[in-house]
């Protein structure tokens, strides 16, 4: 690249040039991290196994008389399952699985166990509609009389009961935490697009359009017309998007519940199982029907222009937003913090405005005032801002409040925003968040003000600067836009992390023990 392209004639570096640079590091960093965390969130699980009795590789004298796990969250009531199996591969256990202390322990009684090896494979629905699997071995070796080893009074002395020790395999994610992250982000982008995109029409877009001076009534219909089509394309892209993404969302549950594969998980009737029997069903159901109103409202918009329904369709999205907090940390962590479910409730509502909000400025203002000359712009620019600021700081505001509060919820300490998974992805999530704090404050205290002294003294200023001026706005709104798809994306990862703190409660006397050794399937 030559001199001439890089510096200005006072010698300093181009601001086009310095912004576009700066823009590209950001968002290539932001792609990177996002990629660590989705290949790293693989190997993190929801419900945190405690303990187990007997630990895994246990040494045992006499039978055990039942299996018993400890998790740090509530379990379903069903899809829940223990499978006890000698080293023949026969079943020894009473199928009899149960529940027990606030459904924190599962639990499944044995039969008299000969000398052997034994192999437990597990796997639990947690209250949050994750399930969780794993397996762990312990061997009995009977010295005693064989009536010795039915007997509950000397198992309970548990003599020969080794130290917990770290299981191998005793967690791992049912399904692929790839595609449930990716899914969840395709829930985010389409619900915040649509949500937005409403309040953005009718707040924001709609009386900057109106109220432009200095533009023909006719230039001014034909803008209005331009910006509410492409509006309309955007959000029924939106709206398929979201169908594709809540299918989808089904599948994966029938196959993580059920422990099958996505292609087994098609059968209706495994679809109907799952939304008839878990927590996750309903919610699913309150989705659907929210996608349905939503793709009514848009449709009677599109052809009567009424604004009532887009006040309709932000609605609907907002109660949309419930189910997704629903089904996730908030959903387990609601009993122990009321105030979970309503702080994440807020975190995505608020982000949705702005988030949304941007996404639409970004795509659907260039295309709107391309017929427009640059003071006309230059005008928009300096309505749009503003109104855009009325309601982005507020919203700003509350995202930073809830999101401090999710995660002190969801964090036992600050040491565990470096050495957890789940707190680095938090701390990434601020990363790529403060830049586009920046660029709003851009927009807001440098290319606004330039734009009003620009429209003051228009006959002074050259259009091809004015030209410039909007150029710079499109591309700092572009760049503020593409971070807000990776903290969405960031969001997504955050959902199927196993959270820092435990919630309390989980059996009294019951520690965790070592920490657990996660891997893949």
């Amino acid at each position: 690249m030559s001199r001439k392209m890089i510096y200005s004639r006072t010698g300093q570096p181009k601001l086009a040039f310095v912004h576009a640079m700066v823009s590209r590091a950001i968002l290539l960093g932001a792609v990177a991290a996002l990629v660590l965390c989705l290949c790293e969130s693989a190997t993190f699980a929801h419900a945190k196994l405690l303990r187990t009795q007997p630990a895994d590789k246990a040494a045992l004298k006499q039978s055990p008389p039942k299996v018993e796990l400890w998790f740090n969250e509530e379990l379903q009531a069903q899809f829940n399952t223990i499978t006890v199996t000698d080293q023949s591969g026969k079943r020894v256990d009473k199928n009899d699985l149960s529940l027990g202390e606030g459904n924190k322990k599962v639990e499944i009684d044995l039969e008299n166990l000969a000398s052997g090896t034994y192999m437990v494979a597990w796997k639990v629905l947690s209250a949050d509609q994750h399930t969780m699997k794993g397996q762990f071995t312990f061997t009995v070796e009977i010295t005693g009389p064989p009536n010795a080893a039915t007997s509950p009074a000397q198992v309970g002395q548990q003599p020969s009961m080794s130290p917990q020790t770290t299981p191998s395999e005793s967690m791992q994610e049912s399904g692929v935490s790839f595609s449930l992250s990716a899914i969840r982000w395709l829930q985010y982008l389409a619900s915040m697009t649509l949500f937005g995109g409403f309040l953005f029409q009718l707040l924001i877009l709609g009386p900057s359009l109106r109220r432009i001076p200095g533009i023909a009534e006719n230039e001014k219909a034909v803008t209005l017309r331009r910006s509410t089509a492409r509006f309309t394309q955007l959000c029924w892209l939106s709206v398929g998007l979201l169908a594709v993404a809540i299918v989808a969302s089904l599948i994966a549950q029938a196959a993580t519940v059920l422990d099958i594969s996505f292609a087994q998980a098609l059968a209706p009737s495994r679809l109907y199982q799952v939304c008839m029997s878990t927590g996750f069903g309903g919610l699913w159901l309150l989705e659907f029907i929210m996608l349905v109103l939503v793709a009514a409202a848009l449709f009677i918009f599109a052809i009567s222009s009424q604004r009532w329904t887009l006040w309709f369709g932000a609605l609907v999205i907002a109660i949309m937003f419930y189910a997704l907090s629903s089904t996730g940390h908030a959903g387990a962590a609601a009993k122990e913090w009321r105030s979970a479910l309503v702080s994440d409730w807020l975190h995505l509502v608020t982000a949705g405005l702005w988030v949304g909000g941007l996404f639409h400025m970004a795509l659907i203002l260039p295309r709107a005032v391309s017929s427009l000359g640059s003071p006309q712009r230059l005008r928009l620019i300096k309505e749009v801002i503003p109104l855009f600021t009325r309601y982005a700081i507020p919203a700003t505001i509350l995202i930073a409040l809830t999101g401090v509060y999710n995660s002190w919820i969801h964090l036992d300490s600050f040491a565990a925003l470096w050495n957890t998974a789940y707190g680095t992805t938090i701390l990434l999530k601020v990363a790529i968040f403060i830049p586009m704090i920046v660029l709003g404050g851009v927009n807001t205290f440098i290319i606004h003000p330039r734009a009003k002294r620009s429209l003051e003294t228009e006959k002074q200023v050259p259009e091809l600067q004015q030209s410039k001026l909007s150029q710079d706005f499109r591309r700092s709104i572009a760049t503020e836009a593409l971070l807000g798809v990776a903290v969405l994306l960031a969001a997504a990862v955050l959902v199927f992390l196993q959270p820092a703190r435990e919630h309390p409660g989980v059996a009294r006397g019951a520690t965790p023990e070592s920490a657990i050794t996660h891997k893949l399937r």
